[in-house]
């Protein structure tokens, strides 16, 4: 490969076609382009990498990288797991297995619980100032208990 020097031809992304095209080298800095002029419209810019080169680098410094096909796949799937492992817990238990919510009682983590707009879940932790962590089916959601 010919060593690149002021006067020599190269790609470049043009800032003003918008597209990789021809460019003659009008400055070097340290041995890289630094200056540029399109061959094709006869704009002067600063030296811009192909898109080609760009992906390249892009590739090679951004490591794997997930499509979007893929998270929402890995989404549902988290969201199939959790729904399993409710149905589990829940799941032949009979009706006197489940204490009725309500705010004034104190509950502990795997307890069984029966709320009135949420439906079956059980505890899944308890946590600091009267709070508590509940898997239902939809969701956890973060309730009271312990208020007298």
């Amino acid at each position: 490969m010919k060593a690149l020097e002021a006067g020599s031809e190269i790609d470049s992304y043009c800032t003003k076609c918008r597209m990789d095209l021809g460019h003659r080298i009008v400055a070097m800095v340290a041995a890289r382009p630094k200056r540029v002029i399109c061959l094709t419209c006869g704009s002067q810019h600063n030296y811009r990498a192909p898109a080609s080169d760009r992906e390249a680098a892009r590739k090679r410094t951004a490591g794997p990288r997930q499509s979007a096909g893929v998270r929402v796949t890995l989404k549902a799937r988290a969201e199939a797991d959790r729904v399993n492992e409710w149905e589990s817990r829940i799941a032949g238990q009979a009706h006197d297995a489940f204490e009725r919510y309500s705010m004034d009682k104190s509950f502990r983590p795997g307890q069984l619980i029966q709320h009135k707009k949420f439906g079956e879940g059980y505890v899944v932790d308890v946590l600091d100032g009267g709070k508590v962590n509940i898997m239902f089916r939809d969701g956890v959601k973060t309730l009271a208990h312990g208020i007298p």
